[in-house]
């Protein structure tokens, strides 16, 4: 991924998992992607269809949405689209972690930084009681 490309990245701190930065079928699909890449809209519909019953139009108009947001890549393959991600999941998670404690800080430094100070406090109190 190159500077100028931009990852948008959203965040709703109520979602679980991946639905904290994407809707509930995007955080599906880019899991497969992650998970099983390089793959074609069929190959991705095929294990969301395992669950659901959802529409060839339905997966592709998600998969061209995480293009958009500079997610995955669509490379033309013969008389099909191929995606692969334009960044990994531990990447994005990092990317994306970086972004909203960044932005809370800048908005919030002094409530930031202690809520930080405290979870770190809690998670070595919690390391220290488990080595017990």
């Amino acid at each position: 991924m190159t500077d100028n490309q931009k990852i948008s990245i959203t965040f709703k701190p109520s979602g679980s998992g991946l639905e904290k930065f994407f809707g509930t079928l995007e955080a599906e699909v880019i899991d497969i992607v992650w998970k099983s890449s390089p793959v074609t809209i069929k190959r991705v519909l095929f294990f969301l269809n395992k669950n659901h019953n959802y529409a060839y139009t339905t997966a592709m108009t998600v998969m061209n949405r995480l293009v958009r947001k500079n997610i995955l890549k669509r490379t033309k393959k013969s008389h099909s689209y191929v995606y692969t991600p334009l960044i990994s999941k531990g990447e994005f998670l990092k990317l994306a972690v970086e972004s909203i404690v960044s932005s809370l800080y800048n908005d919030y430094q002094t409530i930031t930084s202690k809520t930080i100070s405290r979870i770190k406090k809690a998670g070595t109190t919690k390391k220290s009681n488990k080595s017990s």
